[in-house]
């Protein structure tokens, strides 16, 4: 059997001066962040809150004095690890890292005392969160609040209000046979009282709950006006990276971790590291996935969302409406009126955000296209270009090349019309090397829609480089999939009463 295959250029980034380079690392160190158009220079200044014991104020300061700092990495490919030039105004970053004492809130130990003497998991989880929600609000009290709020979780929060044997069991949701009568009738399309505004009070106080730390403070944050997105920093983070051994086992270096940390807070702080240089400025690129509501006692039912972005990278996330999942494919889709309303609002957003309407809709999705969704979705498109495209991971199948090194990343090769599989993780040439462990398995590509698929593989290896909350080359999965889970996570601890922020910076 003979493929057809071919090699797609890397695409450039767009830094500061509007210079482009291929690698986020080597363009922050050789040129800085980049900026908006309407903008006369870059964002200048980051400023940060804390919130922590005593102790861990203290730490995080420490590593807010280390991202400020050059710092070398031991590692030999220059190339794949480049040292960090330090986020400070003295380098290209030309960005300071502002703190202030009334932006500091103490967790008290008797505070930390009274969480760990909670017996049941989600409960002891659900008091940590308004803990800490409590302290974000008097923070956010300030007449001049900081843009970003870096939560460290002390080693205590982080053994019973974490991932330990003390929580083992915190994730399972438990339905109540109230909410399962309920679920039966929703099943049956009973309608109910609540859907004409009727409410009721309970008359005892809910006891808090969480399942996740991290993605309950993310979801409930969100209830807070106004707001600002949130940085979680475990103490045994910080302890790793201030007494870095090189001979241990920790993945994660100081420099590696400066990169990342810095960029996080420049990005959540509103700054723009980098843009893709090359992304049609017409299209509308959204990403449908679903995740499974912990609020919500039936977990056969998921919930829609959906993540669009436009062509400098600006992102946004809405929240859909329950879907049911296929008995025979176990796989959760939308109706076509649901998939219809879903993208109606995605092109709205887009729409706010762009300035003008899309000349043409490119849909991402990890599960085949049903008829109904593609009817659905053709009805919000109207009369643009459409491009409906699945990714999916495909193992067992494998490439070789000549050589010592993988398939280049990059490689299409078409199998089927409308079927191709794309190597989005393999050889770099300009890291000089495969940044992985195993051998890499391609993207399983569907496409059905108005564009070649050169380009749209092509749009595919640029997302995969606009994901924030890393300075690694790129990811697996562009980033309108790519993230999909850890923002599900977060939505799924999200009240629904609650207006969602929609920017991507309060889900990172």
């Amino acid at each position: 059997m003979i493929f057809d295959s071919e090699f797609l250029n890397e695409s450039n980034l767009v830094f500061g001066d509007f210079k482009e380079e291929k690698d986020p690392r080597l363009g922050l160190k050789y040129h800085g962040p980049y900026r908006y158009e309407t903008e006369s220079v870059s964002l200048s200044k980051v400023s940060v809150g804390i919130i922590g014991d005593s102790n861990t104020i203290e730490k995080v300061k420490k590593i807010l004095d280390l991202i400020k700092k050059p710092i070398e990495n031991k590692e030999s490919n220059k190339w794949l690890y480049p040292p960090y030039p330090g986020m400070s105004k003295d380098t290209k970053f030309n960005c300071s890292i502002d703190i202030a004492k009334n932006w500091q809130e103490t967790v008290q130990q008797y505070e930390i005392e009274k969480i760990k003497n909670i017996i049941d998991v989600n409960e002891r989880i659900g008091s940590a969160v308004e803990l800490y929600l409590s302290k974000i609000k008097n923070i956010m009290a300030d007449d001049n609040p900081p843009e970003v709020i870096i939560c460290c979780l002390p080693k205590e929060i982080e053994e019973y209000c974490g991932i330990s044997l003390r929580t083992r069991g915190a994730k399972i949701v438990k339905t109540s046979e109230l909410g399962k009568k309920i679920d039966d009738l929703k099943k049956k399309s009973q309608m109910f009282l609540t859907e004409w505004g009727v409410t009721m009070k309970s008359p005892s106080q809910q006891i808090p709950k969480g399942y996740d730390f991290r993605n309950a403070l993310k979801g409930k944050v969100m209830s807070i006006s106004p707001t600002k997105p949130i940085q979680i920093l475990r103490e045994s983070t910080i302890d790793v990276i201030l007494n870095y051994d090189p001979a241990g086992k920790r993945k994660q270096d100081p420099s590696s971790f400066a990169w990342n940390f810095s960029t996080a807070l420049f990005y959540k702080a509103n700054g723009k590291p980098w843009r893709l240089a090359k992304l049609r400025d017409d299209t509308c690129y959204v990403g449908i996935s679903f995740y499974r509501d912990k609020l919500t006692s039936n977990q056969d039912i998921q919930t829609s969302m959906a993540q669009v972005f436009t062509h400098d990278g600006q992102g946004l996330v809405l929240r859909g409406t329950e879907v049911y999942v296929d008995e025979e494919t176990k796989e959760p889709h939308l109706s076509e009126k649901q998939a219809e309303e879903l993208l109606v609002q995605s092109i709205e957003r887009y729409k706010n955000r762009a300035g003008r309407d899309p000349v043409r809709v490119v849909v991402h999705k990890s599960t085949l296209f049903t008829k109904a969704e593609k009817n659905g979705f053709s009805k919000a498109i109207g009369t643009a270009k459409r491009d409906y495209v699945t990714l999916s991971k495909r193992k067992g199948i494998r490439f070789m090349r000549k050589g010592s090194y993988p398939v280049l990343r990059g490689t299409l090769i078409n199998l089927d019309k409308g079927e191709h599989l794309l190597y989005t993780i393999g050889y770099i040439p300009r890291l000089r090397t495969y940044p992985g462990n195993s051998i890499p398995q391609p993207v399983l590509i569907n496409h059905d829609g108005d564009s070649e698929i050169k380009e749209i593989c092509e749009e595919i290896l640029g997302l995969t480089k606009l994901n924030w909350n890393t300075t690694a080359f790129c990811t697996e999965m562009p980033i309108t999939l790519a993230f999909s889970k850890k923002v599900g996570e977060i939505l799924s601890e999200a009240d629904r009463n609650v207006p969602l922020q929609t920017h991507y910076m309060f889900y990172m």
